[in-house]
């Protein structure tokens, strides 16, 4: 009766924990890997998909701003939670809320998430994007976005990760002379404040490539640690 009880417990509780508690993501590229954590900035994707507005971004990039991270001339991840769940922002060059008025060049990139996430992009009406959704299987997004010294950014997120849940980035450097040495920096929340985790640039091709997983943050680990040495206690 009590492995049953146990049994049903760990069951609902790795279900909770797969839906509510998901908040850290693993980056990986040639550089090694490092953990994203999250943190929340209100208000979000309580749009529908796939909307990713300017007023939104222009969101991210003061809050960022605000806490030191500069976005300028740079490609910034992220993780936020939102209201469509856990999300992995892109944001390409910082933008200051005008919309697309004026840009030098472009950047593209082809990302790849599993089947079951949401996409959020920006001006989605205007650029030049495209989703495949397969009947199965993983989802994969091919955009140029542009790329301006004077204003204009761009950018896009999954929305929705579970435990597990995998993405892959692979952009090309079309021409973005703005761009610095390491153009690509990965933003997470620790000790109680954004900051810049790691960073990265192209390779000699011009192409840039990393990946990230949803793994358990630390709460979830204490959780199924008690669960587990509850169970082991009550075996004596």
């Amino acid at each position: 009766m009590r492995k049953l009880l146990f049994t049903t417990l760990l069951i609902c509780s790795c279900s909770f924990v797969q839906n509510s508690m998901a908040s850290v993501i693993q980056m990986a590229n040639t550089d090694g890997s490092f953990l994203l954590n999250s943190n929340s900035i209100d208000g979000l994707f309580n749009s529908d998909t796939p909307y990713f507005t300017t007023s939104d971004m222009a969101l991210v990039h003061s809050t960022l701003n605000n806490w030191g991270v500069d976005t300028d001339g740079k490609v910034t991840i992220l993780p936020v939670n939102t209201d469509a769940g856990l999300a992995l922002l892109t944001l390409v060059d910082m933008e200051l809320g005008g919309g697309d008025i004026e840009f030098d060049s472009s950047i593209g990139v082809t990302s790849t998430g599993s089947s079951g996430l949401s996409m959020f992009i920006n001006d989605a009406d205007q650029d030049n994007w495209t989703l495949i959704q397969p009947p199965f299987g993983s989802q994969t997004l091919g955009a140029t976005f542009v790329w301006g010294s004077l204003g204009s950014g761009d950018g896009f997120a999954w929305a929705g990760f579970l435990m597990g849940d995998t993405v892959s980035y692979t952009f090309n450097d079309l021409g973005a002379d703005s761009l610095s040495e390491d153009a690509f920096q990965f933003v997470g929340w620790n000790n109680d404040a954004w900051e810049v985790v790691a960073t990265h640039g192209f390779d000699s091709s011009g192409t840039s490539v990393f990946t990230g997983i949803v793994i358990p943050g630390p709460s979830v680990v204490a959780i199924i640690g008690v669960m587990g040495f509850g169970y082991t206690r009550r075996r004596r």
